[in-house]
């Protein structure tokens, strides 16, 4: 699956959203809306299925919702939750495929920002300051994931909902 979607997904982001078709701040708040809605449909689901039960089918179409999640403001691990989710997955194993999702989206994503620094004319004076945000950015992702985790694993959905539901139309009207 990961080679399939990779460079589907690559291709789209440079693409579609790197021209500013949908980065605007009016498609933002939109899409957190509906992503709150998403999150609140699903939040009660008590799926049967374990990782043993998961198809093909099953992976192929979270993978779909991840690559919808590259529209901003649409939450990539709750997007692929919610595609779990409605396919009877347990709540416990959508999270857990939804974390083995981010590992090559984020190595992907890590490639291409290297091969952007790399060809930064201003490289000698910015290494420093590049190491330091890379460093931070990995121990507040580390932190960001591990308290994502817990909250998911007391099946706190709907905290995620109206934090959506509350920033979307904040958005839309302050900004």
């Amino acid at each position: 699956m990961f080679s399939l979607s990779f460079p589907f997904v690559l291709d789209f982001k440079s693409e579609v959203i790197k021209r500013g078709t949908l980065s605007s701040v009016r498609t933002v708040a939109i899409t957190l809306i509906i992503t709150g809605i998403a999150l609140w449909t699903i939040r009660n689901l008590r799926g049967r299925k374990n990782d043993g039960d998961m198809k093909v089918s099953d992976a192929i179409i979270i993978g779909c919702a991840q690559a919808i999640a590259l529209i901003p403001g649409i939450s990539r691990s709750g997007a692929t939750i919610v595609a779990a989710m409605g396919l009877g997955m347990k709540q416990e194993t959508a999270l857990r495929f939804s974390f083995l999702l981010f590992i090559p989206v984020s190595v992907g994503g890590m490639t291409l920002s290297i091969s952007d620094i790399l060809g930064d004319p201003n490289l000698q004076q910015l290494a420093i300051p590049y190491l330091l945000a890379f460093i931070g950015s990995f121990v507040m992702s580390y932190f960001s994931l591990k308290w994502f985790m817990n909250i998911m694993a007391q099946g706190n959905l709907k905290y995620f909902a109206i934090y959506c539901f509350i920033v979307g139309p904040l958005v839309l009207i302050f900004l």
